[in-house]
């Protein structure tokens, strides 16, 4: 867990950023659970809006908005579809400047758009 723990932090990091608006619901060593506000959503339960998660010698990337009404006009770059493990969750197993920044920015269009 240790090796991987610095690109655990970098797409944690990302996630915060790249969606100021959303609330953290979650921030263990290994996991952060982001969530849309519930005044958002107009819901008294907080909404999923992504995950970030350590596992072994691989982070998942969880954005479920990808699948979501609001985002499923959001374009994923190829590059960063080369490491999908199904529409909403990409894993990595390295830090990679570029692909991160396109990672972001389908972050931050995904964020845009629950307003």
């Amino acid at each position: 867990m240790a090796d991987q723990y610095p690109l655990y932090i970098a797409l944690r990091d990302l996630m915060v950023r790249a969606a100021p608006a959303m609330k953290i619901g979650k921030d263990v060593v290994g996991e952060c659970t982001v969530n849309v506000p519930t005044a958002t959503m107009a819901s008294k339960d907080p909404i999923w809006f992504g995950t970030v998660r350590l596992a072994g010698s691989r982070v998942s990337y969880y954005l479920p908005p990808l699948a979501m009404k609001e985002g499923r006009d959001i374009p994923v770059p190829d590059a960063l579809k080369s490491h999908a493990q199904s529409k909403t969750c990409f894993v990595f197993d390295a830090i990679e400047p570029d692909l991160f920044g396109e990672l972001e920015n389908v972050t931050r269009t995904a964020a845009k758009a629950f307003g």
